[in-house]
């Protein structure tokens, strides 16, 4: 993440992150096949860090804490290497199903550990698509980011709860 951050997506290299680690190239590859791989590991371990997966009891409460760290730590390297993943996503179905696999799949999963509590509390109707809510939260993300049609931001973190616990009737 700190090359990354410092040379942009695009110069983070293999021999950088041998380097900066104090290990050999070799030894990289038997973890990781590519640099896509070691950003896809790096920017999935910094979401699970900075985000929390709070259980307050409240879906409120525990979708604004959620979406208010998730805004935190969009910084703009952050978005500067989300940005160079869907990049490389949209060009190369491989690169998709790597993001996907590797990196959305463990942030869907980290709201719904959120969403599916409140639904079985009966904050959510029982009806709910838990799916479909994730849709919308990681949608209004990926489309702001990715077109820079609005800041990613505490208003956006906070309006995004509010839709959702108003179109679900959540407390």
């Amino acid at each position: 993440m700190e090359i990354a951050a410092e040379r942009g997506p695009e110069g983070l290299t293999m021999d950088g992150v041998a380097e900066r680690a104090g290990v050999s190239k070799e030894t990289l590859y038997r973890w990781w096949r590519s640099k896509t791989e070691v950003l896809l590991e790096a920017i999935s371990e910094y979401g699970a860090q900075a985000v929390q997966v709070p259980a307050t009891g409240s879906l409120t409460r525990d979708l604004e804490i959620f979406m208010r760290d998730t805004s935190a730590a969009l910084d703009p390297p952050t978005r500067r290497i989300l940005r160079a993943l869907a990049t490389g996503a949209a060009a190369d179905l491989d690169a998709a199903r790597q993001v996907r696999d590797q990196f959305l799949t463990r942030r869907r999963a980290a709201l719904a550990a959120i969403l599916e509590p409140a639904r079985d509390r009966g904050e959510l109707p029982a009806a709910t698509s838990i799916v479909t809510l994730l849709d919308l939260v990681f949608g209004s993300l990926w489309y702001r980011l990715v077109f820079d049609t609005g800041p990613l931001d505490q208003d956006w973190a906070d309006g995004v709860t509010g839709a959702i616990t108003a179109m679900t009737g959540g407390v």
